[in-house]
């Protein structure tokens, strides 16, 4: 029996990889969380987790979901519930863009392959029967949903209207204010005959029924879709679909599409990293990141100004026209002072202004990046309007629907007024950069004194925009850039080195943190990569970056566990607060656990050290792929083998334990650290 499970990579008694590391195979469904896929086009999504369907939305993953959205992995209720398939021995095959269902019960072979085509917004659910054995069966499948349409199924399903009309079943909730006239629809398509289909408004039911021979075979396609249009876009949808092999096609389109995306040629030596470098973090970046923007331990559903501008970090050289329109929508959402909005929906315009003091920095980094790579200075020119400006007053946020003034600028003007308005913000006190209501690290809300971090990373901005100015010609920004990124390097070596590492931030009182001096929080990992980052080419630096990164060796690499702490040790009882970071458990996310993003970041410090060897190490240990490959480790890790978590807990209780997964940035940097250092490798 073990033979057939030797072909697998990494498997773990729950699943394993296919030989080409191109699809996930789970053969044992009780996997220790609900592992999932994530499947979406532009408008429409679905997540298929080991439990059951997930949920499916429309638009906007946060604000129109189609069906309801359950995220408790103990008392799991699916958004979407088959009975007859998928619903007790039951494999599944992940793939990209796909989930297949494989399943034999009582002599019948059903397979059901879900996915979201490239440009509908449905997904299809195409089941095939065959009764391969001795007598003629009957069978009899359902399909169920527990329907929203809004955003919680408490405050919507109460004023959804559902109606039969011909070929499908329709729902409408004209109370949703921004989504009403939207409307979901379930159908069914088939080109055989003798298929009964039921339709049932009142339970939100689909049932189909017939009648197989021995050696027959029969198939059909469960259809879950929405529109703008109402009845007239399923109708259209049906008539497509039930018109020969078009499903067949429509999914064929799909796999050359995801293909495309993100299969990369690296030939990486570490057989672990080369699967994940060869598929799954584009698609975990491009799939739930940019489009779906929901896994199953979030549904956002906003675009986050530095998120999504990191995602697409890791495109500039596969897809470089996302990340062109990327920076020219975010470059739209700054306010002519030069702040940005933390996040916002596309559909209402609705977002929030913060007192974050990096989110606006990351324009000008993902434009110099882009420009670097590319040379598509064209970019430069493009103009794009100004949120209208909307004082915050004595709140320290804002959330509102912002409208565009009548004031334009250029992408460049955007980025460089970006740059200057975090410059504006140089404390008297000590030459570094105000942290505001915090920096990359989000639970830093109270100390509202100053960052290192953000300075470190503001002279690696000043150093890549000085060469984009000189592009435009305009030397009084050369000027700019090189004698303030000279200010601040004076500022962080005079105020922030400690015996052998940077400190973090300094609090409103003055007090330091990130500083042998601390009870907590010691040791910070992002002051020292930055340092190395921003100041590799800094002759006069180099002993103190080489300390550095020893220190953080020592202090945050858990090469036991396989774990890189963000700092150490983890908030319990500081002197002062820090912010909501020390409400999550010590060793838990921020908190001292390991927090992925970051960590991809040692891993380029070390690369940009020349230290080849320990970045390759980090590197290994940031695949998921390392925490799963036994049954041991998967029974530890918890979360999905196939792609990346956002952190992983350092908690003595839950040691090595992975945290949320799929609906991360971390995939998208760990895949740009493998291109920018290892593209030797393709």
């Amino acid at each position: 029996m073990l033979n057939k499970y030797l072909d697998y990579v990494a498997f773990n008694s729950y699943g394993g990889f296919n030989e080409q590391g191109d699809e996930y195979h789970i053969l044992n469904t009780k996997t220790p969380l609900p592992w999932c896929n994530v499947m979406a086009n532009e408008k429409f999504g679905t997540i298929i987790s080991s439990y059951g369907t997930v949920y499916s939305y429309y638009k906007n993953s946060q604000g129109f979901k189609l069906t309801n959205w359950c995220n408790d992995w103990i008392t799991f209720e699916p958004g979407e519930k088959f009975t007859g398939i998928f619903e007790n021995h039951y494999n599944l095959v992940y793939g990209f863009g796909y989930v297949k269902v494989l399943e034999s019960d009582e002599f019948l072979d059903k397979t059901m392959t879900i996915f979201v085509p490239t440009e509908d917004t449905i997904k299809i659910q195409n089941i095939v029967l065959e009764n391969n054995y001795g007598d003629d069966r009957d069978v009899t499948i359902t399909y169920q949903i527990d329907p929203v349409l809004g955003v919680a199924k408490e405050a919507n399903q109460q004023y959804i209207l559902c109606k039969k009309d011909q070929n499908a079943l329709y729902f409408k909730n004209p109370y949703i204010i921004d989504f009403s006239n939207c409307s979901a629809f379930c159908t069914v398509v088939t080109n055989h005959e003798n298929i009964d289909i039921n339709f049932n408004t009142e339970e939100y039911l689909i049932e189909v029924t017939t009648h197989l021979k021995v050696g027959e075979k029969k198939e059909f396609s469960i259809i879950l879709g929405a529109s703008d249009s109402g009845d007239a876009y399923a109708k259209k949808i049906y008539e497509k679909y039930s018109n020969g092999n078009i499903v067949q096609e429509e999914y064929s389109k799909m796999i050359e599409y995801w293909r495309s995306k993100v299969v990369r040629n690296f030939k990486l030596e570490d057989k672990y990293l080369n699967i994940m470098a060869n598929g799954w973090l584009l698609y975990q970046t491009i799939v739930c990141r940019l489009y779906a923007r929901s896994g199953f331990y979030q549904s956002g559903g906003a675009i986050g100004y530095r998120d999504q501008l990191q995602d697409t970090l890791a495109l500039i050289s596969s897809w470089p026209e996302k990340t062109r329109s990327q920076i020219i929508l975010h470059a739209s959402k700054q306010f002519e002072k030069g702040d940005v909005l933390h996040w916002w929906h596309e559909h209402n315009n609705a977002g929030i202004r913060t007192y974050f003091s990096d989110d606006y920095l990351w324009l000008a980094y993902v434009l110099c990046e882009y420009i670097d790579k590319t040379q598509d200075i064209s970019i430069l020119d493009v103009e794009t309007n100004f949120l209208e400006d909307k004082a915050m007053g004595d709140k320290r946020e804002l959330y509102d629907i912002y409208s565009y003034s009548e004031e334009k600028a250029t992408v460049y003007e955007h980025a460089k007024r970006a740059i200057l308005y975090g410059l504006s913000r140089t404390s008297l006190k000590n030459g570094l950069l105000d942290i505001g209501d915090g920096d990359w690290n989000d639970g830093f809300s109270n100390i509202r004194g100053q960052s290192v971090w953000l300075t470190l990373f503001m002279m690696n901005i000043l150093d890549k925009f000085s060469k984009v100015a000189k592009i435009k010609n305009d030397e009084e920004m050369v000027k700019t850039c090189e004698k303030q990124r000279h200010l601040l390097k004076h500022s962080i070596v005079e105020h922030t080195w400690d015996k052998d590492h940077f400190v973090r931030a300094f609090f409103e009182n003055g007090d330091v943190l990130g500083s042998y001096s601390n009870n907590e929080c010691k040791v910070d990992l992002i002051s020292q990569t930055w340092a190395v980052i921003s100041m590799k080419n800094d002759t006069d630096m180099q002993e103190e970056l080489k300390e550095c990164m020893k220190t953080a060796d020592k202090y945050l690499v858990d090469k036991e566990h396989g774990i890189i702490r963000l700092l150490y040790p983890s908030f319990n009882n500081p002197k002062n607060n820090p912010g909501y970071i020390k409400a999550y458990v010590p060793g838990t996310r921020e908190n001292g656990g390991q927090y992925t993003h970051a960590a991809t970041w040692l891993a380029k410090a070390y690369f940009d050290l020349k230290d080849d060897a320990n970045g390759m190490e980090i590197l290994k240990m940031l695949s998921p792929i390392s925490h799963s490959d036994t049954k041991e480790k998967a029974n530890t890790y918890m979360v999905e083998p196939y792609v990346i978590a956002a952190d992983i807990y350092t908690n003595p209780e839950h040691v090595g334990r992975g945290g949320w997964t799929w609906y991360t940035g971390s995939a998208a940097w760990m895949y740009k650290v493998i291109e920018d250092y290892l593209s030797d490798k393709k």
